[in-house]
């Protein structure tokens, strides 16, 4: 009996076989200009599953999410349900932004239980479908003017506004797919019928096929997920990212995983241990390439060099040099090779990456013209690859890139800290992909032959709702857990809540800015203490202050440093502080001993009114003793006028230390708004 059914299972198999491959020559049978073998197992399975199963019957809405998305390699997403409506966000242009619930919830409002919900939100994403309504509809059947709308909006791509009719005209043009008439676009297509549609382009003789480039930028060392501002839900966190990752890498071939720079420090857990956590975690993730961001230089070279040799990466900076020398442990490029398609990856790093880190940090180090260093990698690559794409922690002159060096296909922005849809600057495709592990970017491009015919683009949202990894998970609790017994002391507590958040440190009075000057002065002595804004990295809710909270909003190693400056030095430096306003800038200056009003309407350079100490005007001449962190000492943010300035004394004590010794002594705070900064004119 065992072995007749063991007989009949392996003749159930052949059959099933042979039906398969049946239907595939049938598929090619009927397509123009004949068919080559279909790309991939998950393409074919979806192929044969259409023709195979209920073939005439009508496709439904949502079966055409489903095809679509194994088919081109789109992201299948998970969304977060809750409890009341939630207006649903896909972007955000402001840096200061972070992301919420509503970038994560349904992108229709009857589809949350339906189990294709994550090959719908997959659609959504590379915006296939349009909102409409705010109903997807799942379970109607599909027209033809649905499908093949939806189709050629994943072959092509949406970002530069082609209407549908142009969009046919290209299904036309390179796939002999003609235009259905306006009666036959309402007719409801068969499963066998948009299997023809599909194989038009999987099966074409010049060779189809999908790249996928997954991008993260400015991870700053978020390694757990965390709280934004007062969000009463979790965003980020690596282990969810990895998952994410993991997944998709093993269900679609061909995918190329880039990080733009800015990864592994200025979190606590990934500062203690100098960025190790990081690294060993991308390693999981299987990383192809990583460029050098500013912030990889906050501390020492020597850090940057094990970090290297320990990452099964590369690190890319195509304009970074350390005497002179192009150093062993960065590369300038890296082409690698996926579905026979060449891809050149080149990295580059602001070129005024040495005023936004400690002086000592990029001593011997120079940073070529990252303009120049760019066209001399693309013009190295020119002809070679199919496509060149750029890791570019530029900051603003991301958007300035693309006008200075032609022949960039796609642009990957880092230092921007902006969710944003890919925006065309001359010939290149910029786009952002967020920060603080809430993202990861996901470019599909679509190519036919050697020559890339479109691409498709969004981002899928760390959520609370995602699955993490469980090995990262572990490896993150393992240095987490090491950490927390340094950092689990309570060193006072709070009566309200301490606002850290960028939106407020880097543009206006803070009250946790008031509390870390006045720490500064109180350690120090002095009669001014200065703080830029752009070392204050949080919020700190009412209750107990721990040591972790003060490595959270101190992360950086800045030492405490006391100067003399006159008041005439203190002028020119708060007018450096306030010159890049309204732009949240780093170097925003926190205060302690003086006030300052500036007038924003005016020009960068004569912004400052009126400056008093105590309650005098300041004296432009006279010397006063000032406190600041190295990092301000040593001329960062463009403070080359203290640099200038004599030491009286280094303390060696690291601001956050000076931080904890002063809320030691203090015990119990609650820090207001004094009127330290004001501001005339003041932008919406």
């Amino acid at each position: 009996m065992e072995k007749r059914r063991g007989m009949l299972g392996r003749v159930i198999l052949s059959l099933v076989v042979l039906i398969g491959l049946s239907i595939s020559v049938c598929l090619g049978a009927a397509m123009p200009g004949g068919a080559q073998e279909i790309a991939t197992r998950s393409q074919a399975a979806a192929l044969r599953e259409l023709a195979a199963v209920r073939p005439d019957e009508p496709i439904t809405r949502a079966e055409v999410a489903d095809v679509l998305v194994s088919s081109f390699q789109l992201a299948r997403i998970k969304p977060l349900i809750t409890a009341e409506p939630v207006q649903k966000k896909f972007e955000y242009a402001d840096p200061l932004g972070v992301i919420d619930e509503g970038f994560a919830v349904p992108s229709a409002s009857d589809i949350d239980s339906h189990p294709l919900v994550e090959s719908i939100e997959g659609l959504y994403k590379v915006r296939a479908v349009d909102p409409g309504d705010g109903r997807f509809r799942p379970d109607e059947g599909a027209t033809a003017g649905f499908f093949l709308d939806a189709l050629a909006r994943v072959v092509f791509g949406v970002d530069r506004g082609a209407d549908a009719q142009t969009l046919q005209a290209l299904l036309n043009e390179k796939f002999g797919i003609g235009a259905v008439a306006a009666e036959a676009a309402d007719s409801l297509l068969t499963r066998r019928q948009a299997a023809r549609y599909l194989n038009a382009i999987l099966g074409h003789s010049d060779g189809f096929a999908t790249v996928t480039v997954l991008v993260t930028a400015d991870i700053h060392g978020h390694l757990e997920p965390y709280k934004p501002g007062t969000s009463e839900r979790f965003i980020g966190g690596m282990s969810r990212m990895a998952e994410f990752v993991t997944a998709f890498k093993a269900a679609n071939p061909n995918v190329v995983l880039l990080d733009v720079g800015d990864a592994p420090y200025n979190s606590n857990v990934a500062n203690m241990f100098q960025g190790k956590p990081v690294i060993e975690v991308m390693n999981i993730m299987g990383y192809d390439a990583m460029a050098i961001g500013n912030h990889d230089f906050d501390y020492p070279q020597d850090a940057m060099k094990r970090n290297a040799l320990l990452a099964d990466f590369p690190f890319l900076s195509a304009n970074t040099y350390v005497d002179g020398l192009y150093p062993a442990h960065l590369l300038p490029r890296v082409t690698l090779e996926r579905a026979g398609r060449t891809i050149a990856v080149i990295g580059l790093t602001d070129h005024s990456s040495a005023a936004y880190t400690h002086p000592n940090n990029v001593k011997g180090i120079t940073f070529e013209n990252h303009f120049a260093a760019a066209a001399r990698q693309v013009e190295a690559v020119r002809g070679k690859a199919d496509v060149v794409i750029t890791l570019a922690h530029l900051h603003g002159d991301n958007y300035k890139l693309p006008e200075r060096v032609a022949g960039i296909d796609f642009e990957f922005g880092g230092g921007n800290d902006v969710v944003a849809f890919p925006q065309l600057i001359g010939d290149t495709w910029l786009i952002s992909a967020g920060k603080h592990s809430e993202a990861v970017g996901v470019l599909n491009i679509n190519f036919l032959g050697r020559d890339i015919i479109g691409f498709n683009f969004g981002h899928v949202f760390i959520t609370e709702n995602l699955p993490e990894h469980q090995g990262v998970a572990d490896l993150i609790a393992d240095y987490a857990a090491e950490l927390d017994v340094k950092m689990g002391e309570v060193i006072g507590s709070t009566s309200v809540f301490l606002d850290g958040e960028r939106a407020t440190v880097r543009l206006k009075e803070s009250n946790l800015g008031n509390l870390v000057a006045d720490a500064l002065a109180a350690v120090a002595g002095a009669d001014i203490a200065l703080q830029n804004g752009g070392g204050v990295r949080a919020s700190i809710q009412p209750g107990p202050i721990t040591l972790k909270d003060a490595y959270t909003i101190l992360p950086f190693d800045n030492r405490v440093v006391v100067i003399e400056a006159t008041g005439d030095t203190i002028w020119k430096a708060l007018e450096n502080g306030v010159g890049p306003y309204p732009s949240a800038a780093g170097q925003f200056l926190q205060v302690s001993g003086l006030k300052y009003t500036f007038d924003a309407a005016k020009p960068a350079g004569s912004r400052i009114v009126s400056v008093t100490v105590g309650d005098e005007p300041i004296e432009l001449d006279k010397v006063y003793r000032v406190v600041a962190n190295d990092f301000l000492t040593g001329g960062g943010d463009f403070y080359t006028m203290l640099a200038e300035c004599k030491v009286v004394v280094d303390t060696k004590l690291w601001l956050r230390d000076a931080f904890t010794e002063y809320i030691k002594a203090v015990g119990s705070v609650a820090p207001q708004l004094e009127g330290r900064i004001t501001i005339l004119n003041e932008a919406k």
